[in-house]
């Protein structure tokens, strides 16, 4: 999971971890078994270190993308010719034997760490001493490679989620997997409260992609993104070129679609063609990748070094030769606000205006409505998410058991009180104090935008991702103390004209032991999950007792497509001041 994700990313109850295969001597387990969902930069921390040397379950595709990995420094260098040969970040997981002349063959030191498994497939894995789960990789609908992991053992079933775009047809599919059939949730909550003891079963917990889980509107899905992209790239003239700005895997989509519309294919770089004709499960893009840059009209290429088709000056709009190029930028953007940029765009084109960029409304992640359906359908007894943004302290987990309820088989008081407990012993979390900027943040789109002039159209219909956005929808879903300090910070930001707020919300829990109106109203409701009330008292003090900061571990990591982790940047630098004359680069990074 990414850095931040509760339990140090691992899977309880079983021992195992998935997405982050960093060493840490404060980790309380020993991982049993590795899974590694997809290969964004923020799943696969640790696996660049030389010293890593465990097996790792993921999917053929995901193993193909990180055995062809590159930097961008590196592929810069290999682009100028000063590399004779390109330098992967994580070959050290497959070390070939080496074959003698004669052709006898040495094994020693040889390694192939990566074990694929097909999807919709159980298998079944030993963790230590007999002990075995099952685990079934089902497509996540994310990025080429991403998967979910169905795991299944002596303790309980969990569905780990990674990341994925839980849209309706996605949803559909679902229903009809016949390895998640028997956890669907067909019974009426209002009739019974379990299933009869003979039919289906309850999953445990779902670990869910939280990435986007306080965006509450409804987003178009990919086909009603790409198809409205399209409807705007025909109003074009022919003889217009488009840059697509794909700055991370996961936007393959917009190709794919693009392709069948135009008859074309799509032009990409070295880099990026090496690793999807060799993605087994992508046969449509194999196809319509080339290299020519000559050959098409659309280019995918490397965004920081496009080629004479689309190179501007800078961001500009022209290349040298006159062509108009059109940076196309995926953004996140609400069903009723991408309609209005189509029919407001479709109308400057139509009258004449010069258009220079395109949203597209691609996302993917879920918002809040998709994840409510998605869970809707299992019902399982808790969820616990796999992203937390470290500059809200908490409070998004702390707000989960209001966005889930009455979509779970735990009853949402006895969920809240596992919660809390979780944040006060699991993370180690101490509340004093919580400043926020709340006009810090941003959506990760936002920040990897090409093009003058393309940062004014996204502020004006994307979501901005700021921290006060969502605050003003935790606020829905909190309860007791959380929902007061949020409460309070708000109203505070409200009366002043400054535009950063750093606020001390929570004085009135550093005091001392909850308020007599807040433990009665504990107390009114009832708690009755896995702890009693004196043990949720305690938890609470404890949690009361101060909060400092997030620990080193709760940061937030990009999902892009090159990776700098370990020693990945000093080596970088190093390459980089060794060779960068040579390659026409400014000497200093």
């Amino acid at each position: 999971m990414p850095r931040g994700s509760p339990y140090n990313s691992f899977v309880h109850p079983y021992a195992i971890r998935v997405d982050d295969f960093s060493g840490s001597s404060s980790l309380k387990t020993v991982p049993l078994l590795h899974l590694l969902s997809h290969t964004h930069t923020d799943h696969i921390q640790g696996l660049s270190a030389r010293s890593f040397g465990h097996t790792v379950y993921c999917s053929q595709d995901a193993k193909e993308m990180l055995l062809r990995h590159e930097v961008l420094a590196e592929r810069q260098l290999r682009e100028k010719d000063v590399r004779a040969e390109n330098i992967r970040t994580f070959k050290h997981l497959k070390i070939k034997p080496l074959t003698h002349d004669d052709g006898m063959v040495f094994y020693n030191g040889s390694r192939d760490l990566l074990k694929p498994l097909p999807l919709n497939t159980p298998t079944r894995c030993e963790l230590s001493n007999g002990n075995h789960v099952t685990i079934t990789l089902i497509d996540a609908n994310h990025c080429p490679g991403a998967v979910m992991f169905l795991i299944q053992g002596s303790l309980g079933s969990i569905l780990y989620t990674g990341d994925f775009r839980a849209e309706p047809w996605y949803l559909d599919s679902l229903k009809k997997n016949p390895f998640l059939e028997k956890y669907i949730a067909t019974w009426d909550p209002h009739i019974s409260n379990a299933f009869p003891e003979t039919v289906g079963e309850t999953l445990e917990a779902i670990y869910l992609d939280t990435a986007c889980m306080l965006s509450t509107k409804l987003i178009p899905s990919k086909d009603e993104a790409t198809s409205g992209l399209v409807s705007l790239m025909k109003l074009f003239p022919e003889s217009t070129r488009f840059f697509i700005n794909g700055w991370t895997w996961g936007y393959e989509d917009i190709y794919k679609v693009v392709a069948k519309a135009f008859r074309t294919n799509i032009h990409v770089d070295r880099y990026k063609h090496t690793v999807y004709s060799h993605l087994d499960r992508e046969p449509f893009l194999r196809s319509i990748i080339t290299r020519d840059e000559r050959a098409t009209r659309f280019h995918a290429c490397e965004r920081f070094d496009r080629c004479s088709e689309v190179k501007a000056e800078g961001q500009d709009t022209h290349t040298s030769s006159g062509n108009h190029v059109v940076y196309v930028n995926p953004v996140t953007m609400g069903a009723t606000d991408w309609q209005a940029y189509i029919r407001e765009t479709e109308e400057r084109l139509q009258k004449g205006e010069t258009v220079n960029h395109l949203l597209v409304a691609l996302s993917r992640h879920s918002p809040l409505p998709e994840l409510q359906s998605f869970v809707s359908l299992f019902r399982p007894k808790r969820i616990i998410p796999n992203t937390l943004d470290p500059k809200l302290c908490s409070l998004d987990w702390a707000a989960i058991p209001g966005m889930f309820s009455g979509l779970l088989a735990l009853d949402e008081a006895s969920f809240r009180t596992e919660v809390r407990q979780s944040i006060a012993e699991e993370l180690g979390l101490q509340w004093t104090t919580m400043s926020l900027n709340l006009d810090d943040g941003e959506d990760v789109a936002i920040t990897n935008l090409e093009g003058n002039g393309s940062l004014e159209i996204a502020e004006r219909w994307a979501d901005d991702g700021k921290i006060r956005h969502k605050l003003q929808t935790l606020l829905k879903y909190l309860d007791g103390p959380e929902r007061n300090s949020v409460e309070r910070l708000l109203k505070v930001s409200a009366s002043t004209d400054t535009q950063s707020q750093t606020q001390d919300v929570w004085n009135e829990m550093s005091a001392g032991p909850l308020k007599v109106e807040a433990k009665a109203q504990f107390k009114e409701r009832g708690f009755q999950g896995r702890a009693t009330h004196s043990q949720t008292e305690r938890a609470m003090a404890r949690l009361h007792a101060g909060f400092s900061k997030p620990s080193a571990r709760m940061q937030v990591d990009s999902d892009a497509e090159t990776e700098d982790g370990d020693n990945e940047e000093a080596h970088m630098n190093t390459a980089h001041f060794l060779f960068a004359s040579y390659a026409d680069m400014p000497s200093q990074l």
